[in-house]
């Protein structure tokens, strides 16, 4: 058998979810193309906007891959991985929807999604990384195994509302580090946030955004801050503990909100400032969701 080694940190079903009617490719931007030097020493920026299908898109050779001398092993891309992605396709798809009864079938596969996404991305393992910076790459891969699921007690027990782009003529786009965590008091350019680092999600003000489709956004927000938002944005939540049990409503989800233009593209705007490099979009000029922001400022 041979070994899957070009390892899809964004599954390409999600990926799916973001194309046009019609069509099966993304437009995706490089936010830091390469510079090449060329034989008579000019030095060029390879292009930054191209087209492509899911299959040559938001990959890494080895990402996943251990190794045990001259042997490499794949379990981690074809067991881990195959597993939760499937059962996680149809979490996703099924919230998207509005089947109550299918909401509560893949409630805990929803979140298990969520939580293995967020840590399974080259930001979500250079994030790990920074924690641990003597992790060999096979001990890097185990520790990733050993905190799946730290997030989920936190996000089902805050306010969770799914917003429709329905209405709007721009939709969601996705980034290669597709679960995003806002905080108003913490934005990219702050200490707490250099890369790879993002507020943490027990932050009374940290919201997480993970787009389900290009119609599609799941917004979870912390009570405390839902309740008010005067609140202090950077302290902790009560009770702000990973791996415990939890009682919540399995159906217990905001559908009301359809958003405008501007409203998406400032979601759009805070996912693309929260990317590790690349962002895809269902049209070329979603890419760029900064230009209506800045038509609201002015």
């Amino acid at each position: 058998m041979s070994k899957t080694r070009n390892n899809h940190y964004v599954p390409q079903w999600y990926q799916e979810g973001f194309f046009e009617q019609g069509r099966n490719t993304l437009a995706y931007l490089d936010l830091t193309p390469p510079r090449r030097v060329l034989d008579d020493g000019r030095v060029i920026t390879e292009r930054a906007k191209f087209d492509a299908p899911t299959s040559r898109s938001f990959r890494q050779m080895d990402l996943y891959s251990t190794f045990f001398g001259a042997s490499v092993n794949d379990e981690i891309e074809r067991r881990l991985f195959g597993d939760i992605d499937a059962r996680g396709a149809n979490a996703v798809r099924s919230f998207a929807g509005t089947d109550v009864r299918k909401w509560h079938h893949h409630f805990q596969t929803l979140f298990e999604f969520i939580d293995i996404q967020k840590i399974r991305t080259p930001k979500g393992l250079d994030w790990l990384k920074a924690q641990y910076p003597t992790l060999t790459q096979n001990e890097l891969m185990r520790e990733m195994q050993g905190i799946r699921m730290m997030h989920c007690t936190i996000w089902t027990e805050g306010v969770r509302e799914i917003v429709s782009a329905e209405d709007a003529n721009v939709k969601f786009i996705i980034s290669d580090h597709p679960v995003t965590i806002y905080n108003h008091a913490a934005p990219p350019e702050v200490r707490i946030c250099a890369y790879p680092h993002e507020p943490a999600i027990a932050l009374k003000a940290s919201q997480t955004i993970f787009p389900l489709s290009n119609t599609f956004c799941l917004i979870l927000t912390n009570l405390e801050y839902a309740r008010d938002q005067s609140t202090s944005p950077l302290d902790k939540r009560t009770f702000a503990r990973n791996y415990r049990n939890s009682m919540v409503r399995t159906d217990a989800f905001i559908r009301s909100r359809k958003l405008s233009d501007q409203e998406v593209a400032q979601i759009n705007h805070i996912i693309k400032a929260r990317a590790r490099r690349f962002i895809a979009a269902g049209r070329k000029e979603w890419l760029y969701p900064e230009k209506v922001c800045l038509r609201i400022v002015e």
